[in-house]
């Protein structure tokens, strides 16, 4: 009993002189605890009678604050966008070092415009592709499709829709995104672990590693893009290697699923497995800025076989988008004048 007794003292002295976070908090259905960049995260001492003498941040070593009060806000701009794990100690002025490890998600600032698709005409599509990829370049569609002893590359007269060429793929190898640089095609697999290097003429030139689940690619410019199907851009190097990476994130949270990619008027547009939605994402920030909804141009009662929403291709020239999906009737094809990206 008096071991029970000292037990409870002691986890009382130890609580009381303790630190928690009192904002934000979190939701029932929440994975973390979600702020935005105007808020402001904010620790309390348990024990009023006690202050906080400085705080730092055991990653950087930075002295966040010197104080002498019992409540620390720290300025959520300080954090990253999207998840940060965060871990300071506090010292206090009774002489004790709390550490506090907290998950936060940084979400953005900005509410998505919705936006519904119209004023679009189609194309036929051959309903037997499975669609994983989608490319203008040069006057034609460039299209890969996926399924192991299915994998091909087509090219596509973007006026008809006619099927001009296909090119058969190795059988052992899935498919994925395919983008342009330098006049050469480069083409990811889904768990093969390999890209695939074409020329203009789809003649294969070389087959290289990659060491990630292979989605969505597209190219910017300057380097490439990928997708893994998770909430993150891989910025690859051109020997595919990671240079950096992005996280994507709207006014919820992160923004899982992305698939195929295209890079539009200094954004990149993705598709989100799952669903017949495109976000429109800011490099800089990772913010979905647009949320595209689709689901009013497939009559999925109709055509019971068709998959989801699975091809984006931008003809620069005409400024205009070309949507599709796995083992779509049609081609949807959309103006793109209003996604001008402004460099003010």
């Amino acid at each position: 009993m008096i071991r029970y007794l000292l037990l409870l003292l002691v986890v009382g002295l130890l609580s009381s002189c303790g630190v928690y976070l009192e904002y934000p908090l979190q939701g029932n259905s929440q994975q973390w605890k979600l702020i935005t960049s105007h808020d402001s995260l904010v620790f309390r001492l348990h024990n009023t009678k006690y202050s906080i003498d400085s705080v730092i941040n055991n990653a950087s070593q930075q002295i966040l604050i010197a104080c002498d009060s019992d409540v620390f806000k720290l300025p959520a701009k300080s954090l990253n966008p999207g998840l940060n794990d965060l871990s300071l100690s506090f010292y206090l002025s009774n002489g004790r070092k709390k550490v506090v490890n907290e998950s936060l998600y940084m979400v953005s600032d900005v509410v998505p415009e919705k936006i519904k698709l119209d004023n679009y005409h189609l194309l036929k599509h051959d309903q037997q592709a499975f669609t994983q990829g989608l490319l203008w370049y040069n006057g034609f569609l460039y299209e890969t499709t996926g399924l192991v002893g299915h994998a091909s590359v087509r090219v596509i007269n973007p006026i008809t829709g006619e099927l001009i060429k296909k090119k058969a793929l190795d059988k052992e190898i899935f498919a994925e995104g395919i983008a342009m640089h330098n006049q050469q095609f480069a083409m990811l697999t889904w768990k093969d672990g390999l890209v695939y290097l074409f020329d203009d003429q789809l003649k294969q030139q070389a087959i290289v590693p990659f060491h990630q689940e292979g989605w969505g690619l597209t190219h910017d410019g300057k380097q490439y893009i990928a997708s893994n199907g998770t909430n993150q851009l891989f910025f690859l190097s051109d020997q595919f290697k990671t240079d950096s990476t992005l996280q994507v994130y709207n006014n919820r949270g992160p923004v899982t699923y992305l698939n195929e990619l295209e890079f539009i008027n200094g954004y990149v547009w993705a598709n989100v497995l799952g669903s017949d939605k495109l976000v429109v994402i800011d490099l800089e920030s990772g913010k979905v800025e647009y949320e595209i909804d689709l689901s009013d141009c497939l009559d999925r009662n109709r055509y019971t076989d068709a998959g989801v929403l699975n091809g984006i291709a931008y003809d620069s020239i005409n400024n205009t988008i070309f949507l599709t999906g796995k083992n779509w009737p049609y081609i949807l094809v959309w103006s793109a004048l209003f996604f001008e990206k402004s460099n003010n």
